[in-house]
């Protein structure tokens, strides 16, 4: 937790303060605040005071490391950005540091038709080597959990923790609270993943002998599943394919994100809709905080077309009979 992180520096108390702003508004802000230990002590080891950011007491904080990426290093420095944003507002007169560092997006890989069709063969005939009750609910509720992020263009980490007062199994809804960039949403159900969620929870209370907290539990069923075990999962049933090992990026859960909006954007081709009229739906539907994170999708389809086939043939194929007695 970031409130575990401890600062020394003679800058210590301005440093909790925007910590404390930044999680009051909502924002996780765990990895920021590890960065923040590290300017903490950046301040100690260069002696400097309580005083401001200037171009020169942060000059050595904004150089490139060795062995650092861009991206890395974008991101210390827009840490540092937000916290000069702060303590100008306390009255603290402080430098803001450029933005201008330029770095590729990774490169992902975009799952085809079939990979995705052996994946789902792999993680609905999954049998955990230990035969216990909890162990074969879990493996039951993978099967609904990847379907959720493949059909609705979900967050692995965010689906893992979905709790059950979100959820509407009347109206087809899910509410998504606290996603990335702290944006709720709302994502409606199809037909056939409302029936089988219907299906599924009706499995969970009768394998839980109560009415699930979670939407996912975990091993323990007052906790939710964590990401780590649906990216394990993911990993497993995916090097059981016969296309493990034969794609020049390793595949992650985060594929199937990627994958459901490439189909969507196909789709709205297939249906003559432009993509600049979609555009607000799409970002609105994937909880994105501005239209240049979705338009990467855009030129991840464009970029893909030749591997996209005309029509959808597979969504009707990975919504079987799940459930595993």
């Amino acid at each position: 937790m970031a409130d575990a992180i401890k600062y020394e520096s003679c800058i210590s108390e301005w440093i909790y303060g925007f910590i404390n702003e930044k999680t009051s508004l909502g924002y996780k802000y765990y990895n920021e605040a590890k960065w923040m230990r590290q300017f903490d002590r950046y301040w100690t080891e260069h002696g400097y005071g309580r005083e401001g950011l200037t171009q020169e007491n942060i000059a050595e904080w904004l150089k490139k490391r060795d062995q650092e990426g861009k991206k890395c290093q974008s991101t210390r420095i827009s840490v540092i950005r937000q916290y000069a944003i702060y303590l100008t507002g306390l009255g603290i007169e402080s430098y803001f540091p450029p933005l201008d560092i330029r770095y590729p997006k990774a490169i992902i890989h975009l799952p085809t038709d079939a990979e995705i069709k052996a994946l789902f063969d792999r993680i609905d005939t999954y049998i955990p080597k230990k035969g216990s009750c909890d162990t074969v609910r879990v493996a039951n509720e993978y099967p609904v959990l990847f379907r959720l992020i493949y059909l609705n263009g979900t967050r692995a980490g965010e689906t893992c923790q979905i709790h059950m007062e979100n959820v509407d199994l009347d109206e087809g809804t899910i509410l998504i609270l606290g996603g990335k960039g702290n944006k709720d949403r709302l994502i409606y159900l199809s037909e056939d993943m409302m029936e089988l969620c219907r299906d599924y929870h009706s499995y969970l209370r009768e394998s839980l002998g109560h009415e699930p907290e979670w939407l996912f539990p975990g091993i323990k069923p007052e906790n939710h599943l964590s990401y780590g075990s649906v990216s394990a999962m993911f990993q497993k049933c995916w090097q059981e394919t016969a296309f493990a090992g034969h794609c020049d990026r390793n595949p992650t859960t985060h594929c199937l994100r990627h994958a459901y909006v490439v189909k969507r954007i196909d789709l709205w081709r297939q249906q003559g809709l432009d993509f600049e009229h979609m555009l607000p739906y799409l970002s609105k539907f994937l909880g994105h905080k501005s239209f240049d994170e979705s338009y990467y999708y855009y030129h991840l389809a464009e970029e893909s077309s030749r591997t996209i086939r005309e029509k959808d043939t597979v969504i009707s194929r990975v919504i079987p009979e799940v459930m595993r007695r």
